[in-house]
């Protein structure tokens, strides 16, 4: 990232200005412990200053920074100066030259900091010289240019901010933390003229690791934002003023966003258009351009809509995120509550933003942190914080499907300015009485045997040791990784899934690496009960299950440092084309443009034909193509049959252990997807759709799917919410012609969806694909004269028909190792003869002599 995006992220709103009022609020509080870091600095400065760094000096100086590095609150881990006084010790001028070169040298300071490392790790690969030594070694040269710099504290910022930059080598990420702090001191320095770098990282680490300025920073942001959009909804004018501002990338990324939109989202469309021509939309203008799209619609499109919840999500997009992350530091803040810890708590959930109500917008956000065990906050007593234009609340409340729903005891601030971190701490724990007896004991959690043991190493020392190769092994790196990606939690059974590997294989490897740990930290191993050593619960915490699996838990620390030095790449996802398609499919260009043609525009089709043709492997591929990419986040896949019902599909009551709850279903769900994301599209195949009983299924679906009707909403029976198809969401149907215990589709639903037929593809693709598997041109001819022969028949039985007829994923390749003569025989004994049986079971003499002979 240049210095320039970097400026344009940390500046991008007023947040760093509310978090640094905080902070300077913070620091007049008993809590604030950081004044010792100038001191210890001032001391270390006026010491450099004084010294030339040779071989001779070298030495004392590393030892000086060794003995000035507290033990509480420390500026690096003990190892690191241990280590760098071993090396000056012993190549005193060695060190003593990377000192001079990595104070005094032109050369970029990233580079300055790798050759440093580089260095040193030909001395000793095991080495500790990570970035907080090096923001050490340079504070204690000149606090007032050099920040400290600690790992959790730049992951922390990063995810704050949303800067999206992956953690790099040791110089480059703290080469980026120091980008950061010099453009918030240059910010900053306008209204306070004092700051020096030192101040930036006392700021920056008291943001991100106190709760008190973390919670106090979130309700002053979001209360911002809650009466911008109150404004915005008294006078939509200033949202359009607003919009008008932004500037040229926000206007181009909404632009391609609602690209060939409909219905409400072209009007979003026709507006971004206007500004980036004009400059900007008045309400006139807008006006115009509602009055332009309706007339296009023979229903009243805008039945549930107002120049607001139509410019809302223009707005929205670029803050939702930030919102987000706001909400989660209350949530997290409110778990982390010394007196709330006797409680299973749901992370992250529930945080719902000014989007909450369908979209539409609102100036309210509200989050509920509730005990695992609910089916979801609806059934729970939950500890709530709203922030809307009015205020802040926050305490405890009963969910909306709980017995007694809406009740309970809150607080509310309406000067938020005078909110405080402290408040809602008391509050939170006056109300725990009521929150734990809400509860009878035939729903509370049921007590499992859980296994544990504190977690004596620090999150810094798990980071350093993560990150030393001669503790943990690249072996060991793949399992933790894919552990913290499970959540952090998994039974032996899962771990071994995910990774193909035998149950019992984790047990040595675990052992020898918490015997390594213990080494390299010097830590007591945890005793049981009975006197014997658990190596084991170095790492994890454990816990059985009502199955009896034990559930592996990673230490809260070690997990933290797991996904502060992770590495999760972004999955590139892998690009699709139409040329993809056609290479794939044994479909040709001109069937392919008819295909997408009609579902662009119909929004729902139906891939029909006889068995074997590929539809549901058409159906994903055909999704694939219209993305561009492979991305299966967009595409879901559920497969009818009679038992298939509008509960599972759209929302129904569903027992669980606290009775009965109000749940949704796959394709609710999926369109609440599509709807946070209108510049994508979303692909929803459903697979035998005629077993279902479609009535049933879709209920009042059935107008919502219509290409139509598609963004308009109606009032949900069960829920009484309003709920929409939107635009971009695209149904694609398979329906097998052969099976005789279908019933004739209803009217109503041939009507909503275009219907296109497969036939048997025995061309010059599927030829081709096939002998690239190992069949011979015999065979391949062996193959085509018995298919031929079968399906002539067929085709021309008076009862059955081309909806019959075999197709050619019978014989799409034949397996790597296996004889083709035994394939061939396989697929026509076992899978095509039994078929065949079906089709003429009321006819034998014709089933022997198609076979006969085969």
């Amino acid at each position: 990232m240049t210095n320039q995006e970097l400026q344009r992220q940390l500046l991008k709103d007023s947040y760093i200005d509310i978090s640094f009022k905080r902070y300077l609020q913070f620091k007049s509080n008993s809590l604030y412990d950081e004044a010792y870091k100038e001191e210890i600095l001032a001391r270390l400065n006026n010491f450099m200053g004084e010294q030339d760094i040779t071989e001779y000096t070298v030495v004392d100086i590393t030892r000086k920074l060794q003995k000035e590095n507290p033990t509480a609150g420390s500026f690096v881990h003990w190892s690191n100066t241990a280590d760098l006084v071993k090396y000056a010790e012993e190549r005193p001028h060695e060190v003593a030259d990377l000192f001079n070169e990595l104070i005094y040298s032109t050369v970029p300071l990233e580079e300055r900091i790798e050759a440093f490392r580089e260095k040193g790790k030909e001395f000793n690969p095991s080495i500790s010289l990570g970035a907080p030594l090096f923001g050490y070694i340079l504070a204690a040269i000149d606090y007032t240019k050099y920040p400290l710099y600690k790992q959790e504290v730049f992951m922390d910022l990063k995810r704050s901010y949303g800067i999206d930059l992956k953690l790099s080598s040791v110089g480059s990420n703290y080469q980026t933390y120091l980008q950061l702090c010099e453009i918030a001191l240059a910010h900053l320095k306008d209204s306070y003229e004092d700051l020096t770098i030192l101040d930036i990282q006392d700021f920056f680490f008291c943001s991100t690791q106190y709760d008190q300025i973390k919670v106090e920073s979130a309700v002053d942001y979001l209360y911002g934002i809650a009466t911008k959009l109150h404004s915005y909804k008294l006078e939509p004018r200033r949202l359009l003023d607003t919009l008008s501002k932004f500037d040229s990338e926000r206007l181009q990324t909404l632009k391609g966003q609602y690209k060939n939109s409909q219905k409400v989202n072209l009007i979003k469309s026709k507006v971004i258009d206007r500004i980036i021509e004009f400059g900007s939309v008045t309400i006139d203008e807008l006006e115009e351009i509602k009055n332009e799209v309706k007339v296009k619609y023979e229903t009243n499109i805008l039945n549930s809509w107002n120049n607001f919840t139509i410019l809302f999500q223009l707005y929205y997009a670029d803050v939702k995120a930030k919102v987000q992350e706001e909400q989660r530091k209350i949530h997290e803040a409110i778990r982390n509550m010394e007196e709330l810890k006797e409680f299973d708590f749901v992370e992250d959930k529930v945080l719902n933003g000014f989007n909450w109500n369908q979209n539409f917008g609102c100036s309210e956000c509200w989050l509920a942190v509730y005990e695992k065990g609910h089916i979801s906050h609806k059934t729970a007593p939950q500890l709530f914080v709203s922030v809307e234009d009015g205020g802040v609340k926050y305490g405890m409340l009963y969910g909306s499907e709980h017995p007694e729903k809406l009740k309970g005891e809150f607080l509310e601030d309406t000067d938020v300015s005078a909110f405080s971190y402290d408040n809602l701490h008391k509050k939170m724990v006056s109300v725990i009485g009521s929150f734990r007896d809400s509860e009878s004991e035939e729903v509370k959690r049921e007590t499992n045997s859980y296994l544990s043991s504190p977690d004596k190493i620090s999150t810094e020392k798990w980071i350093e040791l993560l990150q030393n190769e001669a503790v943990f092994g690249e072996s060991d790196l793949v399992y933790l990784h894919k552990m913290y990606e499970l959540g952090g939690e998994a039974t032996a059974s899962q771990l071994a899934a995910v990774l193909g590997k035998h149950h019992s294989s984790f047990n040595a490897p675990v052992v020898h690496l918490a015997k390594r740990v213990t080494e390299a930290t010097e830590i007591k191993v945890p005793v049981r009960d009975e006197g014997t050593e658990c190596y084991w619960c170095v790492l994890f915490n454990g816990e059985y299950e009502e199955s009896n699996h034990f559930i592996w838990r990673l230490k809260p620390n070690l997990k933290e440092a797991i996904g502060i030095t992770h590495d999760h790449p972004e999955e590139k996802l892998e690009s699709y084309s139409t040329e993809d398609f056609l290479e794939e499919v044994f479909i040709d260009e001109d069937q392919y443009n008819k295909i997408t043609s009609l579902l662009r525009y119909k929004k729902n089709i139906i891939l029909q034909g006889p068995p074997g043709v590929g539809k549901t492997f058409v159906s994903k591929r055909l999704a694939y193509s219209l993305m561009g990419v492979k991305d299966s986040s967009r595409i879901e896949m559920v497969q009818f049959h009679q038992n298939y019902a509008y509960e599972d599909f759209v929302m129904g009551f569903r027992p669980d252990k606290h009775g009965f709850s109000l749940q949704y279903g796959v394709f609710y769900d999926f369109c609440q997807r599509a709807l946070e994301n209108p510049g994508e599209d979303y692909y929803f195949i459903i697979d035998e759709i005629n077993r279902g009983n479609l009535s049933k299924v879709f209920g009042e679906l059935f107008m919502l799917i219509e290409r139509d009707k598609r963004d308009e909403y109606v009032t949900m029976g069960y829920s009484k919410k309003k709920f929409t198809v939107p635009s971009n969401v695209y149904l694609i149907g398979t329906m097998n012609t052969a099976d005789r215990s279908l019933a004739q589709l209803e009217v109503a639903l041939r009507r909503r969806f275009a219907f296109i037929t497969l036939e048997p593809a025995f061309n010059e693709k599927w030829y081709k694909a096939v002998q690239e598997t190992g069949v011979s041109a015999a065979m391949m001819q062996r193959i085509t004269n018995t298919v031929t022969k079968i399906n002539d028949e067929i085709v021309n039985d008076f009862q059955l028909g081309a909806g019959y007829a075999i197709g050619h994923s019978f014989f799409a390749g034949k397996p790597e190792e296996m004889d083709e003569e035994a394939w061939y025989q396989g697929v026509l004994m076992f899978e095509i003869q039994p078929l065949l049986e079906e089709y003429f079971f009321d006819r034998p003499e014709i089933f022997t002599s198609l076979v006969e002979g085969l």
